[in-house]
């Protein structure tokens, strides 16, 4: 470790400053910064690539003229001619173009080039695949990527599970803050506006070095585009309507710059979604409605090298919990598992009563970055944020109205403070050198209000990392390391959930770290590797929940002796990019030391607010083995063609076992259609497409009162499924005004069937039919 530590220093104090040297940064009209783009001088056969901030440099040039060709798919390419004589500063801006195959625009994402110098598993969904599913939640919105699937509990709760690990066990980072708001629990989805974002990118895969404790399964990164700076004002209302809840979602943005004061960009944003009871091919889920509300609102000021943004954002819901999953008798759960539909019929009906659910989460974060020239610059982001969650019981207690009263009531405030610094890329065994140190800090302290489900707790995060890419020719390599530690104090009751509240005090100390490389040895092929460790500590609800969930209809027992979680992984990536064909194919191998997870006990648990199934927090040893791919495919006469794959095995090697709660084997097929323009609707499109979804037989069993074999967790996985999906798009122009539209039908034909990764899969199927139509309406000229 001290000689992995020495090398990062070494590159981050390499000399900062060579003579004959050319650098700068690459940005878009609108000042974002590029990564990934061609930096190339034809007449030294040299060239390189920007970094993540847009920056790049090439060394060690001869004195004189020389021309600096710069190229990115979907961008206008730029020849400068320069006149190379000590440290040369050249700053280049590129102009979007669109490039049409056969009639069908192919998507290339922006950043094609820098994906493919990343040695880890990364998808993008730009802002085109975004609009195409607005209005629907983080969760349902990534499962069209290869490797990530949903935790569902109900139609309007689910959460990204990324090769078959989820919770806390993947950072979601929104806006650049890490968000965090009891995401321990299995229900307890992201709280992120399904309007809000430009670009989601997620990286597949442990990502512990720049993200700290925790990034064991992987990031999901939610960014927005840059602010603008150039005088002018527009925006964008988006509206979505769903058949299957009568649903009806909307969001408008508003974005400029004023002329009067040059340098301040101003983005304000609201959204409101309201849904009633979803569908299943038979039955209504009774109690399932929401109301959701999200606003925000982002300021942005340039003076000089000083880049200031301050951010804040609101998000509220009110979801009802699915009534079904709540019984008074050990009876009518064992028939609701035997009979594998709900006993009772409900009406359809926008009303939300108990039990349910109240959530609300703000942020507020103020960030500044500094150019400090030829190629450095220092960030730092101060943010806040408020996570209030209460949940409300299914049954009246005492003759009170169970609305009246919160059966527990969790107020969670985190502070953090994150700094960097990228150093001057500098020259080192041939290649470029690109470093950038940070550190990390955060606060965190939760209070219960009512309830007790987990206890008040204070905890302090502190961590320092470094990060350093070596590129040369088509070799690019990556590596960096991390050391982070936490100190808990949690206030728990001594023996289950009516003993007295003792202290305790917990530490834990670990070290992240990373070493990758990709090389491009064609011009359209190249594949990577890459070797990872990460670790975590046990999240106060492992340690320490007693208590009913009512969320996922279970009992929570912690354990306050579990210890930390460790990973090792290794993956490795094989890309292929032309204009017709772009294929992705990666294959990953990880162990996990004392992995910690929900175990189902073989006694229910009788209450005075029902029966539910026990579940208790356990550790063991995990291997996680898979695949996951991407195909698509021009073939040419408006046809394209995609397919996606996904499998993952995990394996409870301390028993010999799978592990429970893994996804199912699973397959996507698209075919697109692009139509001849019919009058004022152009770029029309039909899509068509196929999700396949394999039984999962990986499961653990037990043995039963009789001596049989069972499912660990009371019912056995249910069988595979097949669902079709079909939609038209296209542009309307009215006037001067593009107008975008979308029809899209999923599970056309209204296929019954049961998800393994639903909560409620014991107790009902998933939803039908749903017909979803989609209107964007350009606002203004910015």
């Amino acid at each position: 470790m001290r000689s992995f530590l020495s090398f990062l220093l070494l590159l981050a104090l390499a000399p900062m400053a060579v003579a004959q040297s050319l650098s700068g940064r690459v940005t878009d009209t609108n000042g974002a910064p590029l990564p990934g783009v061609n930096v190339a001088v034809p007449a030294l056969e040299r060239g390189t690539a920007t970094d993540a901030d847009g920056r790049y440099r090439l060394g060690n040039l001869p004195t004189g003229p020389l021309t600096v060709v710069f190229s990115a798919v979907g961008y206008e390419r730029i020849e400068q001619a320069v006149t190379v004589s000590g440290e040369v500063l050249l700053d280049v801006v590129l102009t979007e173009v669109i490039e049409e195959l056969d009639v069908v625009t192919v998507r290339e994402d922006r950043v094609q080039e820098a994906l493919g110098r990343a040695p880890q598993s990364i998808a993008v969904l730009e802002a085109e695949d975004l609009d195409a599913v607005r209005g629907q939640t983080l969760g349902e919105t990534l499962e069209r990527l290869p490797g990530v699937t949903t935790l569902a509990t109900g139609p309007s709760i689910q959460k990204p599970v990324i090769r078959g690990l989820h919770s806390d066990r993947v950072i979601v980072v929104n806006k650049g803050v890490p968000q965090e708001g009891q995401q321990w629990g299995a229900e307890h989805a992201p709280e992120i506006d399904p309007f809000s974002g430009a670009r989601i990118e997620v990286v597949r895969g442990a990502a512990g070095v720049e993200y700290g404790a925790g990034a064991i399964g992987g990031v999901v990164r939610i960014e927005d585009e840059a602010l603008p700076r150039t005088p002018g004002w527009g925006g964008q209302v988006s509206a979505s309507t769903f058949s299957n809840s009568r649903q009806a979602a909307g969001s408008v943005e508003l974005e400029g710059s004023p002329a009067a004061v040059p340098g301040l960009g101003v983005r304000v944003q609201g959204s409101l979604r309201r849904a009633g009871d979803a569908r299943t091919p038979d039955y209504v889920l009774g109690n399932t409605a929401f109301f959701e509300r999200s606003a925000e609102v982002a300021l942005g000021y340039a003076l000089g090298a000083l880049d200031l943004e301050a951010h804040a954002s609101h998000f509220g819901t009110d979801l009802g919990v699915y009534r079904g999953a709540h019984f008074n008798t050990f009876a009518a759960l064992e028939s609701v598992f035997e009979a594998g539909r709900p006993p009772v019929e409900y009406d359809f009906g926008y009303d939300i009563g108990a039990p349910k659910q109240d959530i609300v989460h703000d942020i507020i974060a103020l960030r500044g970055r500094l150019d400090l020239g030829r190629g450095a610059s220092a960030d730092v982001q101060y943010a806040v944020q408020r996570n209030r969650r209460q949940e409300f019981d299914a049954d009246r207690i005492g003759g009170r109205d169970p609305l009246e009263r919160a059966a527990f009531d969790l107020i969670l405030l985190t502070q953090t403070l994150d700094a960097k610094v990228q150093t001057r890329p500098t020259r080192l065994l041939g290649g470029d050198v690109f470093s950038t140190v940070g550190l990390h800090g955060m606060t965190q302290g939760n209070r219960s209000e009512i309830g007790y489900l987990i206890p008040n707790f204070r905890s302090y995060d502190g961590g320092v990392w470094a990060r350093a890419t070596w590129a040369r020719g088509p070799l690019t390599v990556e590596t960096g390391a991390r050391l982070d530690s936490r100190w808990l104090r949690a206030f728990p009751r001594e023996s289950g959930e009516r003993g007295d509240f003792v202290e305790t005090t917990r530490t834990w100390t670990g070290a992240s770290g990373a070493l990758g490389a990709i090389w491009q040895f064609t011009e359209s092929w190249s594949v990577g590797a890459n070797a990872s460790a990460a670790w975590r500590p046990p999240s106060v609800n492992e340690l320490y929940s007693f208590g009913i969930h009512h969320g996922t209809a279970q009992f929570e027992v912690g354990d306050g002796s579990l210890g930390t979680e460790r990973s090792l992984g290794l993956d490795a990536t094989l890309r292929h990019q032309s204009r017709r064909v772009a294929f992705e194919a990666s294959a990953y191998a990880t162990r996990i030391a004392d992995y910690i997870y929900l175990d189902p006990q073989s006694e229910i648990v009788v209450t005075v607010r029902g029966v539910f199934p026990e579940f208790r927090h356990r550790q063991t040893d995990a291997r996680l083995l898979g695949f996951d791919g991407a195909l698509d495919v021009v073939v040419g006469g408006g046809l394209s063609l995609g397919l996606t794959a996904a499998a993952v095995r995990g394996t409870d090697t301390s028993r010999d076992e799978p592990l429970l709660a893994m996804p199912a084997d699973r397959l996507g097929l698209t075919a697109t259609y692009a139509l001849p323009s019919l009058g004022a609707f152009s770029t029309p499109q039909v899509e068509v497409g196929a999700t396949l979804v394999r039984e999962q037989d990986q499961f653990p069993i037990r043995l039963d009162a009789e001596g049989d074999a069972v499912a660990l967790d009371y019912v056995a996985p249910p069988g595979g499924y097949a669902l079709l999906s079909a939609g038209l798009s296209g542009e309307l122009r009215l006037g001067a005004t593009p107008v975008r539209l979308s029809l899209d039908i999923e599970n056309i034909l209204n296929t019954r069937y049961r998800d393994y990764l639903s909560r409620y899969r014991y107790f009902a199927h998933d939803p039908g039919r749903n017909v979803v139509l989609r209107v964007q309406v350009p606002l203004g000229s910015s």
